[in-house]
């Protein structure tokens, strides 16, 4: 009776209750919107870092990761394959050849990192062959070419099919030398990898330093980030501690992980100021729904309906405006979002260069993820309801003969 008695009210005035409803989607879409867009730009970061060079986690030889040498690799072993694929949150793992040398064309010199891959897990679980932005990629793991980032190519004045000469250390103190043909260059979304990568095929990277069917880690693809931890911890368990070493990316790129949680502190002060501009607007509107109902509530205490009872159905009417304010907010931040997914937002300019500084990728994305919609649609509802309860405190103190003449 009282749920159907405060549907029927909130629809009496159909201007108040569009206002109300209004105020509430708008507050639930921005909320969403802030914080897709933080989000989303963290985790375009990590996955344009560690997708395309650590993997989220990264198994290696023990001691690899003090002493980061080629010496230190291990041979490829497919018992060790198929016992971290039998995790059902792994979706891929990446053997790698990862190695530092010495490039060279005409008269220009650079340091750079070395990258032994397989191409065609590559293209399947990365879509490498996507990010080629002159040239070709280098479709099988036998090809004798190699793929450069962008930035390098740019750095050493050369272009596709120019001859690129790589000097460096092999395995057990060797000489590793070569000339290799540009098949192709590479637009990564780090700066940093862009501008010092070249991507070699596995077999041609492990003959250039005399470490045939070795390899100095494997990189493990996860369905999502959420599990690292866990993950971490049961991949280890599964592969004993003797031998081998499972790092997490936040393990192995402190620098990045410390600089996301004291960014995403300032994002977290700034969602709450916005929270508490939402709660005064929504305030402002409760406050203007009760000097608007005064004289009605007057008269329906003055002709025998409890107080406490006009009190819980004010807060009936509350929660459905919420409701329906924040289904709505749900609605409009899917279509919104899923506009932004597929058109990324591309600074320019100053901003710009700002971005590529601190070696972030100049394209705002945004995160499409479930909990960001839930989470601030919620949030907005709990504020939404506590509010109410304002209006329902004012009533039991109302005092009929005031309201009905005022």
């Amino acid at each position: 009776m009282l749920l159907k008695l405060a549907w029927l009210n909130i629809w009496r005035n159909k201007r108040r209750t569009i206002i109300t409803t209004t105020s509430i989607f708008f507050a639930v879409l921005l909320a969403i919107l802030v914080r897709s867009l933080t989000d989303g730009i963290y985790e375009n970061m990590i996955h344009n870092v560690v997708s395309y060079s650590s993997g989220y986690l990264q198994i290696h030889h023990k001691g690899y990761w003090d002493e980061q040498s080629i010496d230190n690799t291990f041979e490829e072993d497919e018992q060790l394959y198929q016992s971290v694929l039998k995790n059902p949150k792994v979706t891929h793992i990446m053997p790698r050849l990862e190695t530092f040398a010495l490039a060279s064309y005409r008269d220009k010199t650079k340091g750079v990192l070395i990258l032994g891959i397989d191409p065609l897990k590559e293209k399947e679980v990365n879509k490498l062959h996507e990010k080629i932005s002159a040239g070709k990629y280098i479709e099988t793991i036998n090809d004798t070419a190699v793929i450069l980032g962008e930035g390098l190519a740019s750095q050493l004045k050369l272009k596709v099919n120019d001859t690129l000469v790589l000097l460096g250390q092999g395995y057990h103190a060797s000489s590793a030398a070569g000339k290799f043909k540009v098949k192709g260059l590479i637009k990564l979304g780090s700066p940093e990898l862009n501008n010092n990568v070249v991507y070699m095929p596995m077999k041609l990277c492990q003959n250039m330093h005399g470490a045939e069917n070795r390899l100095t880690a494997i990189s493990v693809m996860l369905d999502k980030t959420t599990n690292l931890e866990t993950l971490k911890f049961s991949l280890q368990e599964s592969i004993g501690f003797e031998k081998y070493e499972v790092m997490s990316w936040k393990e192995m790129m402190p620098e990045m992980d410390q600089f996301i949680e004291a960014d995403s502190s300032g994002h977290f002060i700034i969602t709450w100021i916005l929270y508490l501009i939402i709660s005064f607007g929504l305030f402002g509107t409760l406050l203007m729904m009760l000097f608007e109902r005064k004289h009605e509530l007057g008269i329906l205490i003055a002709i025998g309906m409890k107080k406490h009872l006009l009190g819980f159905v004010l807060l009936l009417e509350s929660i459905m405006i919420s409701l329906i304010g924040c289904a709505a907010g749900i609605v409009g931040g899917v279509l919104l979002i899923t506009w932004f997914t597929k058109h990324p937002i591309h600074l320019t300019g100053e901003l710009k260069e700002v971005y590529e500084e601190y070696g972030i990728e100049s394209i705002i994305y945004f995160s499409s993820s479930e909990h960001v919609f839930i989470t601030q649609a919620v949030i907005v509802l709990i504020v939404s309801i506590l509010l109410a309860i304002y209006p329902g405190f004012k009533v039991m103190k109302l005092k009929p003969v005031e309201a009905i003449n005022s």
